[in-house]
């Protein structure tokens, strides 16, 4: 795009030589279509640079090596662009405006401290690019206001400390921000209007912080933490619309951290913390057939999920399907419905696992497995036709649960020794039914109680020194029990 005449590049030549001193000094201002202009200072202290450019086809280009100078750019037009670039530089700025449709900007800093790229869009189309490279303690910010604008920051090479702050009002809008192998950096995408799509890359680093905000509809985010070092990474996603997705991964990762919020119809969220430990996933989504895949392997994580709205699932899994969960030891999981027809299903495969289950509506399900010894269960559920599969297998595992409505049914299945089972169920038409296996080395104790109308408990045992209790208050209720 910068192809020069041989009058102009003559011209420009001359530019360049008189930019060489110190303090130097360079203004351009040019009006009509197609014009070019460019400059270059080099080892230039406290050099500036201005270019205006008002037309359509226009195209500036400076550059600054060796001083902590500023490039101002300024487009007022169509299908104009510009680049500004500056090597070795501290404490030096970059500033770009661009008014009108389908402009393009470019800044480049490289091998720098405290610089600051800046960079405006006001229009239909506009393509923005920051590249910040080996920078410590730098800042790249871009600002969008129109449709179809794509935004894009990159901050590599080993940088510490820097920030990419993006943020698009309009529709359309695409951005991202990448920081790889980096130390404490920042990264903050602001998104209001509809169909945005935001990219956040905080791959082999340190200390990542990463925040994603999106108002509108037919949203999707994107973040990758995986492999952050001792001080851990941490995402915070805010969706607020229909038809929204996340996706985050927080694998091979110490002391991570990922908040969920999806305010609005129809969202998906995607949670990855693979081969990590001491990891913490929260996730809230309020509406309607909201769904969240989730996955921990390790040890020492917390999921907890809240879901207010109906038809909303939960999967602990690997994003296939409802296999997967926390694998480890000392993981936790806190599972919170409130609404109708909401499903969760979990597994923990490991020691000293615990879930807490709390469901309020109706036609709830919750299906839970827990392997290994040492567990807990403690669950609620609220409302009418509510299930509850639990599979605890080991030893000294427990389990509890309250049932308070209309034909809910739990189903409690322990094998080993030194299991602990206790059930109560108010209502009508309410079953529960307790297994308890392989009882030979300790003492497996069930209890279950039930008032109302129409209930019936059943509990199982085998094996040896086994306790069952059962207690029934109202009519028309049926115990049974099998010791074997």
């Amino acid at each position: 795009m910068f192809k020069l005449s041989p009058l102009t590049a003559a011209v420009l030549v001359v530019l360049s030589a008189n930019a060489l001193a110190d303090d130097s000094l360079s203004q351009q201002q040019q009006s009509g279509t197609a014009n070019i202009a460019m400059v270059q200072q080099s080892a230039s202290a406290d050099g500036v640079i201005t270019q205006d450019q008002l037309g359509e086809g226009n195209d500036a280009m400076a550059v600054q090596d060796g001083s902590n100078g500023l490039i101002e750019q300024t487009h007022t037009g169509d299908y104009n662009a510009g680049y500004a670039e500056q090597l070795n530089e501290t404490n030096s700025y970059i500033q770009q405006l661009q008014t009108d449709a389908m402009n393009t900007a470019h800044a480049s800093q490289y091998d720098g401290d405290g610089n600051l790229s800046y960079q405006t869009q006001i229009g239909i189309g506009n393509f923005s690019f920051i590249n910040q490279g080996a920078q410590t303690g730098s800042l790249g910010i871009t600002l969008q206001y129109g449709d179809g604008n794509n935004a894009n920051i990159e901050q590599f090479e080993g940088g510490q400390t820097n920030n990419a702050y993006i943020l698009q009002g309009g529709n359309n809008n695409f951005a991202a921000a990448e920081q790889v192998f980096h130390q404490n950096g920042q990264i903050n995408i602001y998104q209001n209007g509809d169909d945005n799509y935001a990219y956040g890359d905080q791959r082999n680093s340190d200390g990542g912080t990463l925040r994603i905000d999106q108002t509108g509809i037919g949203n999707a985010t994107e973040v990758w933490q995986d492999s952050q070092g001792g001080n851990g990474g941490v995402a915070t996603i805010n969706q607020e619309g229909m038809t929204n997705e996340t996706v985050v991964d927080q694998s091979f990762g110490v002391d991570n951290l990922a908040t969920i919020l999806q305010q609005g119809n129809l969202n998906a969220i995607y949670a990855d913390q693979y081969e990590s430990t001491e990891s913490f996933t929260n996730l809230f989504q309020y509406g309607n057939n909201n769904l969240a895949y989730t996955y921990q392997s390790g040890d020492a994580h917390t999921l907890e999920a809240n879901q207010v709205g109906d038809d909303n699932k939960i999967h602990a899994s690997d994003w296939k399907g409802p296999h997967g969960g926390q694998f480890g030891s000392s993981q936790t999981a806190y599972l919170n419905q409130n609404g109708s027809g909401n499903t969760v299903n979990i597994t923990q495969d490991g020691l000293s696992q615990l879930t807490t289950l709390n469901q309020h509506g109706d036609r709830n399900e919750a299906t839970i497995n827990q392997a290994e010894t040492y567990n807990e269960l403690y669950f609620e559920q609220n409302g009418s036709d509510n299930i509850l599969v639990a599979d605890q297998r080991g030893s000294n595992n427990y389990a509890a649960g309250l049932s308070d409505g209309y034909g809910n049914a739990t189903h409690l299945d322990q094998s080993g020794t030194g299991n602990q089972s206790l059930t109560w169920q108010e209502g009508t038409g309410n079953t529960a039914n307790v297994t308890q296996t392989d009882g030979y080395n300790g003492i497996n104790v069930a209890y279950v109680n039930q008032g109302g109308i129409g209930n019936m408990a059943t509990v199982n045992q085998s094996g040896s020194n086994m306790s069952a209790t059962i207690q029934q208050y109202g009519s028309t209720n049926q115990a049974t029990v099998m010791q074997q």
